[in-house]
């Protein structure tokens, strides 16, 4: 997945060239989000095909694909859940399998190859999808008219197509984000840059889905209208580490003052007002879900996560656990956001910044009031073009 820096230039994530700093290299906490709505996706692509009439062929999507072991996993579940129910479909006279359209999309410098070298061990190519990559931003067309069936997106449109224009008066001064403390005028920037940026986004999917068509998309989100500390808290520790290198004559004070990330998580209102205004589709569901790195404790992650002593009194916790929590999440925002603070801010300042970072992070996730909080609230919103537009 890519996206565009607070001067608009587009810069990908970090490239599989960064080796352990990749996003391919972590990106097991999208994984795991992905991971809770699985399900009800598969549920929604096979329900979806039967109430078309089985037809001959399905065209899916996957918007912001990205590259890495994510990036054929939203595409290949749809399919699974397609081909599950073809076989399941028993009593009916034997008909061919339906001849399945995969678009994989993404800013122009995303690793399509690397994407495609996966395909020959993927669900998809035993299943004999047409594959084709599809190049550019989601604020934009991408494809022709009424083409769409089936559209996901996950971990993606919370980024913007760039940060918001802020008036000098308005400057967001030591911050680099909406912060829960910061002033009213920034969070309303903000909301106004995602309210056009989501617009446009479903006016294009409206050209390009047929009607009855899903758009299933997945993305950071918040619960209340004003956000919490603990929304902004991956933002504000990241602006309070750039303050430290500002103070250490790292960096320049006024390039901390002037950058402001692209980056916006909706709360359901902010989704509502919008999905109303544009009018093409109707909400099916807006589910709310926490996601924790904690529960890659289970699953295991890149790292060797530690063991929980439940000896231990509440609220002694392993001491180890906050530690893993500041490494993995400060690898996960490094891979995700460095490429644009480069951009910015240089080369030079960068192992000394996320140094910073991980620190800020693990006595967060020591302080008695945020111990071991890591979690992160993502919306699931599942849209269905109406089959008439008044």
């Amino acid at each position: 997945m890519l996206l565009a820096s607070s001067s608009s230039a587009v810069v990908s994530m970090n490239g599989s060239g960064e080796g352990d700093t990749s996003y391919a290299n972590n990106s097991n906490f999208q994984r795991v989000i992905a991971s809770v709505t699985r399900k009800a996706r598969r549920d929604m692509a096979a329900a979806l095909y039967c109430a078309l009439g089985r037809p001959a062929s399905l065209a899916i999507a996957d918007l912001g694909c990205g590259t890495g072991p994510n990036a054929l996993l939203m595409v290949s579940d749809a399919v699974d859940a397609v081909l599950a129910e073809t076989n399941n479909n028993k009593g009916a006279s034997a008909a061919p399998l339906p001849q399945l359209h995969v678009f994989l999309n993404d800013l122009p410098a995303n690793d399509f190859n690397a994407v495609f070298r996966l395909l020959p061990s993927s669900p998809l190519a035993a299943a004999g999808c047409l594959v084709s990559a599809w190049p550019g931003s989601f604020y934009r067309r991408l494809f022709p008219e009424a083409s769409l069936d089936y559209v996901v997106s996950s971990s993606s449109l919370h980024f913007l197509s760039k940060a918001p224009p802020m008036a000098p008066e308005h400057l967001n001064r030591r911050r680099v984000h909406v912060s829960a403390a910061g002033p009213a005028a920034v969070l309303d920037a903000y909301r106004a840059q995602f309210h056009a940026d989501f617009v446009a986004f479903l006016r294009c999917r409206a050209a390009e889905t047929r009607a009855r068509g899903l758009l299933l998309l997945t993305f950071v989100g918040r619960r209340s209208a004003r956000p919490t500390a603990h929304d902004c808290y991956l933002w504000d520790l990241l602006a309070d580490a750039l303050m430290d290198m500002a103070a250490a004559g790292l960096v320049d004070e006024e390039r901390v003052h002037s950058f402001n990330a692209p980056y916006y998580a909706p709360c359901p209102d902010d989704l509502a007002r919008v999905v109303a205004e544009e009018g093409s589709f109707a909400i099916r569901t807006m589910h709310l879900f926490d996601t924790t790195r904690c529960h890659l404790l289970a699953g295991g992650g890149r790292s060797h996560p530690p063991t929980s002593n439940s000896n231990k009194h509440d609220g002694e916790g392993d001491d180890e656990l906050p530690r893993w929590l500041a490494a993995e999440t400060a690898a996960t925002i490094k891979a995700v956001v460095e490429p644009m603070l480069r951009t910015h801010f240089g080369w030079a300042a960068m192992d000394g910044l996320f140094c910073r970072y991980r620190l800020l992070l693990e006595a967060y996730y020591r302080s008695k009031a945020t111990r071991n909080k890591d979690d992160i609230t993502n919306v699931f919103l599942v849209l269905e073009k109406k089959q008439r537009c008044y």
